[in-house]
């Protein structure tokens, strides 16, 4: 299909340049070629839904632009200052999306900074009550030393028993 429009575009192209010469009022004038109207010729124009092959959702502004002369310009012109204006709209919320990636960021960075923190405070608080429960667990083992000493020094005297008479004595230790 390239290939068609090519060879459509030349021909209008050379035929242009034939009248162009034969008529010489005018030395200067330029040769213009409508790519529009080349294009629905080799394309065959809007289908039934009204698109043109290849164009899509575009096919409106076509259909509108080829109905114009050949040498009106406003329709291009009318076309160009809407993409500049749809180009804007989109930088716009393309910056405004960026500018709110950029926050999210931040905010997670931030969430992450007091994450670590957190994890830090655990951590000391967490050692700092394992210090008291190692220094309360020697305590422990120190005063259950010092008991079972003092429990072998100050045994309680045996208590005498009374069998046969005589008395026996029994040791606890």
């Amino acid at each position: 299909m390239k290939e068609k429009y090519q060879h459509r575009r030349d021909e209008i192209l050379q035929r242009s340049i034939k009248e162009d010469t034969s008529t010489q009022d005018s030395p200067n004038t330029a040769t213009s070629v409508n790519d529009n109207e080349i294009y629905l010729n080799v394309f065959g124009g809007p289908n039934y839904k009204g698109n043109v092959y290849g164009l899509g959702t575009l096919s409106k502004r076509f259909s509108c632009s080829k109905s114009t002369s050949s040498t009106s310009t406003a329709p291009v012109e009318d076309q160009i200052e809407e993409m500049h204006e749809t180009i804007n709209k989109l930088n716009v919320e393309l910056l405004a999306k960026a500018n709110k990636e950029k926050t999210l960021e931040e905010k997670m960075l931030q969430m992450m900074e007091n994450h670590d923190h957190q994890s830090q405070e655990m951590r000391q608080h967490m050692q700092q009550q394992n210090e008291q429960i190692r220094q309360q667990n020697e305590q422990m083992l120190r005063i259950l030393q010092h008991l079972h000493i003092q429990s072998i020094i100050s045994a309680p005297s045996p208590s005498p028993t009374i069998a046969d008479g005589t008395e026996h004595y029994v040791n606890d230790v």
